[in-house]
């Protein structure tokens, strides 16, 4: 025993001398800093390095700390303010949110609400105080309290709610969970409200009493329904929890019932207005409440019971069966709107099956359809004559004289434009051998002068033709019969006991079925008038067939004349022909096809491109297309294409087209070799009778009919060459520079003026010398053809 103490008392020695002794090796800082990261990396040691990092913290001193702080701050403190207060710890923001979260997880009684640690403590602190404030005022409202806690409303509710009863000595509204009131509180304000709406007698906004006496607004409402449902207060709330509500006592509603049943039975309608008046704020539910089983008709501003509404229906009924007019508004309270009256007059037309839109007017009136009728036959009379005295004053239809009197001046200002020299060499084209008839009984009067018709344009103008007809073609109505003022006198002079409103709208009703009746009234004038004197009026459909086969074969036989001719001239000689010849052959078909539509003209030479254009605007689809080509066709360069479409034009229009025989083409080639030599005899014009001349030779010589124009003689001449003895055809070349230089002296005469000069003089004397050689050989020209050399080629 004594050894053993005696070893332990050696060891001790040993022990202190080495803790006294020096050491010969010790760790730098620089070593143990890398032996701590070391052990951190391995995860075998777990600390914190403070801002500074000289120091390293483990984290449960981190949490002792935070614990530490909470306790010291009296249950709630901030997060973000801790780096501040723990300058024993020195660490970085994230290390304390983190250890905070940490504690929260592992311990129940603290919470971190909006970044703030708060323990039960605080909150049992928080219960006391608002206990405290509680009792002394009756109620606590939970926003007041976020403001002073700075801590949001629902966490609030949640952690006084846990407390009510135990530290809080007071209730949880449940209507408005924002408040927080004592037993004593509800009681106070129960009696107040019981006082104060016992002594009410009359309709009250709630609202006024809410903002008068202060008043809880959830709180009266609780109370206030409370009282009534339970009968300690009699009346009722009407219009909810709303700004609008109203306590209305029960003595007022009783005495407001009776006067309501009386006004009603007595009068049988309520007005809205009137209700509002008795400070009833819904009447129309109102009513509906009170009558739930009485049968009533809700208008805009009033309500009407079915006594009113069979009075009027039976009215209504009585009007159209005795066939007139009725004035609702007569049978109605003047304190109606004239909207009420519209809406009740709208019920009755439906319960009657009528249409309220064709018998309603201004808005109150009901008119019967005998009555309607019977305003519509007053103008029967006027209508027949008013037709037939248009008929006679203006027997163009539709296309009427003031339409060609607009194309004419369109086309004459545009052709006035012409230079003086074109004007001449019109002039030299009159007479160019333009036949419609094929002679015979049935042949049509023969019509050689002026072939191009007057107001017709060139082809370059057509766009414009067409521009300026879309405002002829697009006129209404074509039949006008009365205007509405003109009508209303009419109505107002038989009808003396309507009133003014009723005259204006029936006016205004009858003015479209009028124009419309009249619009058959004239179609049967006319029809009528066309069959009494079809001869004056328009062909017959054997004339139209006779003049369109004459035209047709007269379009043929020319057109095979301008084969003989180069290109250019015959392309001129086309348009010239599509120009005249075939112009007049469509406006037959146009003038004939527009008569079915009540339009036509007396004389179809007439029609010009817009004519026409407004005829298509007018016609049905099946007939508009193949017209529509033909009339384009004319601007066109090809007979043939022309001739095509008129095929097509003439098989929709129902036309029998006589093609000509051999025999019928001979006698119309004589006929119109006959008609030329005639006229040739009597004109003494140098330019046409060189025209004139040139056109039979060609005949005599082709034995084709050829119609040219003015300014394509200089090319017969030239094909006559060969054709014709060279002595003849020398004095026609001769003939023709004569006629040339004679034209260039007139122009210059007309545009130099009639001046005493020398110049003028010599003009003169030379002008007098052309004119005395053309009148020695004109003779020998006109005997080119009248008088032919048996030498020279004759027509078999």
């Amino acid at each position: 025993m004594a050894a053993a103490w005696e070893e332990i008392r050696r060891l001790a020695a040993d022990f202190q001398r080495a803790q006294f002794a020096e050491v010969a090796h010790r760790l730098s800082e620089r070593n143990c800093i890398e032996i701590v990261t070391k052990l951190i990396a391995e995860k075998q040691l777990e600390v914190v390095h403070t801002l500074d990092g000289k120091e390293y913290v483990t984290p449960a001193q981190i949490s002792r700390e935070i614990r530490d702080e909470l306790h010291v701050c009296g249950g709630k403190c901030g997060i973000c303010f801790l780096p501040l207060d723990l300058e024993v710890i020195n660490v970085d923001l994230l290390h304390i949110e983190n250890r905070a979260n940490d504690i929260v997880k592992s311990e129940k009684t603290i919470q971190l609400v909006l970044g703030q640690l708060i323990n039960e403590s605080y909150l049992d602190q928080l219960a006391e105080e608002v206990n405290d404030k509680l009792q002394e005022t009756g109620q606590v409202t939970i926003s007041e309290l976020c403001k002073a806690y700075d801590l949001p409303g629902d966490f609030l509710i949640q952690a006084l709610s846990r407390r009510l009863g135990r530290i809080i000595h007071g209730q949880l509204d449940q209507e408005n969970r924002g408040v927080i009131f004592t037993e004593a509180f509800v009681s106070r304000h129960r009696a107040r409200i019981r006082g104060l709406f016992t002594a009410i007698t009359r309709p009250t906004p709630v609202s006024n009493l809410i903002t008068r006496y202060g008043f809880q607004e959830h709180l009266l409402y609780s109370v206030l329904e409370e009282l009534v449902n339970t009968g300690r207060l009699k009346g009722t709330v009407v219009g909810g929890r709303q700004d609008k509500a109203v306590f209305v006592p029960d003595i007022y509603a009783r005495t407001q019932s009776n006067w309501v049943d009386s006004f009603f039975k007595q009068n049988g309608y309520l007005e809205f207005d009137a209700l509002y008046r008795l400070g009833i704020p819904d009447p129309a539910g109102y009513i509906k409440k009170r009558y739930k089983s009485t049968q009533l008709l809700f208008l805009r501003a009033a309500c009407v019971g079915q006594e009113i509404v069979d009075q009027v229906e039976a009215s209504v009924e009585e009007a159209m069966s005795s066939g007139n007019w009725i004035d609702v508004a007569t049978l109605l309270p003047s304190s109606l709107s004239v909207e009420d009256v519209g809406i009740l007059l709208q019920q009755v037309m439906r319960s009657l099956n009528k249409n309220s839109s064709d018998l309603v007017f201004a808005d109150t009136i009901v008119v019967s359809e005998k009555f309607l009728s019977s305003c519509a036959d007053l103008f029967s009379d006027m209508m027949q004559q008013k037709a037939e005295k248009e008929m006679k004053n203006n027997p163009v239809n539709i296309i009427t004289e003031e339409d060609l009197k607009q194309a004419s001046g369109l086309e004459n200002s545009y052709a006035n434009k012409k230079d003086k020299k074109d004007e001449r060499r019109k002039k030299a084209t009159e007479g160019s051998g333009s036949v419609r008839g094929g002679g015979g009984g049935n042949a049509r009067e023969i019509k050689i002068k002026k072939t191009k018709k007057k107001g017709r344009k060139d082809a370059d103008s057509d766009e414009e033709s067409q521009a300026t007809s879309t405002g002829l073609s697009n006129k209404q109505p074509e039949f006008p019969f009365m205007s509405q003022e003109e009508i209303q006198d009419v109505l107002k002079t038989r009808m003396q006991d309507c009133p003014e409103e009723l005259i204006t709208e029936l006016a205004e009703h009858l003015i479209r079925p009028l124009t419309k009746t009249y619009q058959e009234v004239v179609r049967s004038v006319f029809t009528s008038s066309t069959s009494s004197s079809g001869a004056s009026r328009r062909q017959t459909m054997k004339d139209l067939q006779e003049e369109f086969s004459n035209l047709y074969n007269n379009v043929r036989l020319f057109e095979k004349g301008t084969k003989h001719f180069t290109d250019e001239t015959q392309t001129n000689l086309a348009k010239h022909l599509l120009k005249t010849v075939c112009t007049d052959i469509t406006n037959l078909i146009f003038n004939f096809v527009a008569s079915d539509s009540m339009m036509t003209t007396e004389n179809y030479s007439t029609i010009t491109s817009e004519v026409r254009t407004k005829i298509l605007g007018k016609l049905p689809e099946d007939t508009k297309g193949p017209l529509t080509k033909l009339h384009t066709s004319l601007n066109g360069k090809s007979v043939e294409d022309f001739l095509s479409c008129l095929d097509s034009a003439v098989d929709i229009c129902g036309i029998m087209v006589k093609k000509g025989d051999k025999k019928k083409e001979r006698q119309v080639l004589f006929q119109h070799r006959q008609a030329l030599i005639e006229q040739l005899k009597v004109t003494e014009d140098p330019a046409l009778v060189l025209h004139l001349t040139s056109v039979l030779l060609f005949q005599f010589s082709t034995h084709c009919m050829l119609h040219a124009p003015g300014r394509s003689v200089p090319q017969i001449i030239n094909f006559l060459s060969g054709k014709i003895p060279e002595d003849q055809h020398s004095l026609l070349v001769k003939y023709q520079g004569l006629v040339v230089k004679q034209l260039i002296s007139q122009t210059r005469k007309t545009e130099h003026g009639d001046g005493d000069t020398t110049d003028n003089l010599e003009e003169e004397e030379g002008a007098d010398t052309i004119r005395k050689e053309l009148q020695e050989i004109t003779t020998a020209i006109k005997d080119l053809v009248l008088r032919p050399r048996k030498s020279s080629v004759t027509e078999e």
